[in-house]
Parts: structure tokens; sequence; C-alpha cells
């Protein structure tokens, strides 16, 4: 008479290793790619959002607000926002000093060491005037101002391979857009012109 055995014959345990190993092989390069396109859309998405808090401040307290902003490196940046039509110095860390980015006393700014695995690339501001490294949200339409302002910032992960690019246009409009097209991240339009 056969015994019913209880357990598993090394063969098969060898092929649920074996097939376990082939999964794992193949999710981990997926699983990384996700996590490079959730790095840079949380990125991108937190600087929409604290830019669009500066433009409605202005429209709620019917003051201008002025954003700052500075890059000397992919992940050397920062912006702040300030009351008035004057800029503030992102960088300031004293908030005793006038150049201090706050709105009513509390800081107001954003900068690259909240976003470790997000590079801020590039910047571009379309001034009519040349001007500086400040933007002012009109306090009463949110507009841009002076007129014909816009400013794009462009974000990508590590390695290269997703950008995303943040535009306020002269409206005061905000979106983001993918710049590359060849490598869109599911949920946001390529960026036209």
């Amino acid at each position: 008479m056969f015994r019913n055995k209880m357990g598993f014959t090394l063969i098969e345990l060898l092929v649920v290793i074996t097939l376990i190993g082939i999964s794992l092989t193949l999710a981990v390069p997926s699983w990384e790619q996700v996590s490079k396109k959730r790095r840079i859309t949380n990125g991108a998405e937190q600087v929409a959002a604290f830019l669009a808090t500066a433009q409605s401040e202005a429209q709620k307290r019917n003051l201008p607000v002025t954003l700052s902003y500075r890059r000397s490196g992919d992940q050397d940046w920062c912006i702040g926002a300030v009351l008035g039509a004057s800029g503030c110095d992102c960088t300031e860390a004293d908030p005793d000093s006038g150049q201090f980015c706050s709105v009513d006393g509390n800081p107001h700014l954003i900068d690259a060491q909240a976003f470790q695995l997000t590079n801020l690339i590039g910047v571009m501001d379309v001034k009519p005037d040349g001007g500086d490294s400040n933007i002012t949200f009109d306090p009463i339409r949110g507009i841009l101002q002076p007129a014909g302002e816009r400013l794009q910032l462009t974000f990508e992960s590590p390695g290269g391979y997703y950008q995303l690019r943040l535009v306020i246009r002269p409206t005061g409009l905000l979106s983001i857009c993918s710049p590359d097209s060849s490598n869109t991240i599911g949920g946001y339009l390529t960026c036209s012109g």
C-alpha cells in the first residue's frame, strides 16, 4: 500500500524558486520606471500647487504677489513668494531679513531639498523688458505683470528619461505638459510651442 506523502519534491521547489526569480527580474525594471514617473509628476504638481497658492494669495489679499526663483544647478534651485511688487531672495534663511520670502510672516518658499530625485533642468523666463528672476501676479485677475511675461520650469527624472514642463502663461494659467512626445507620462499632453 502507498502512503500519501505531504510536502514538495526537490524539483517542484526548484521550479517555484525559478518562477519567482523570473517574475522578480521582470518586475523590478517596471517598478523602477513607475517610481520615476511618480516622482517627477509629484514634484511638478507640488511646484504647480505652490505657484497656484501664490497666485490665489494675490487675488485674496488684493495685493501683488511676486515669485522669485533661482537655479544654479539641477538640484540647486528655489522659488519663493512675497507680498508686493518687489521680489525676495529664496536662498535667504534669516526670517528677520527684509529679503526673506514670506507671506504675513510665514515662510513661503519651496526648494530642491524637498525633491531629491527630481531635477529642475531648465527655467525659461520670457519677459517683455528683459528683467530679473521674478514674476508678479496681478491682484485683480491673477495675470502676470508686466503684460507678456511667461515662465517655464522643466523638471526631469534621474537618468533623464522622463520630463514634465510647468508653464505659467501671461494670462496666469498654469499647466503641466510633457515636452518630449516620445516619453510622455500618462495624463499629460505634449507641450505645444
